[in-house]
């Protein structure tokens, strides 16, 4: 399995490669655990959308060819894009105030 997942590392590298503008800056790691593959990708946030695709059919159809390679080797395998948690903070933190109800002044 160790070799299979070299190259589907190597093709997820190569596919999200030619897809982003940044190509310097993507970042793919495999992990094996049993007969479980596990991919993720990290891009610049622009790329993000590249990668995913209108409606999600890119990542998708990865997903699907990186889980028909490994099924080869009677394994199971996941793409995941990796969002940063910094930003994940920021998002929920705007939410938050956002979603607070403005309080009506005492005179009204």
């Amino acid at each position: 399995m160790s070799e299979r997942s070299g190259q589907i590392g190597d093709y997820v590298q190569y596919v999200v490669e030619q897809l982003v503008e940044n190509s310097d800056s993507v970042n793919v790691t495999e992990q094996v655990e049993g007969d479980e593959l596990f991919v993720d990708i990290e891009v610049d946030r622009p790329d993000r959308g590249r990668v995913i695709g209108k409606n999600g059919r890119l990542i998708r159809s990865l997903r699907v060819v990186v889980r028909a390679a490994a099924g080869r080797d009677g394994t199971t395998a996941s793409v995941e894009l990796v969002e940063d948690d910094d930003e994940e903070e920021v998002a929920q933190g705007d939410g938050e105030t956002a979603a607070a109800p403005a309080e009506a002044p005492a005179d009204a």
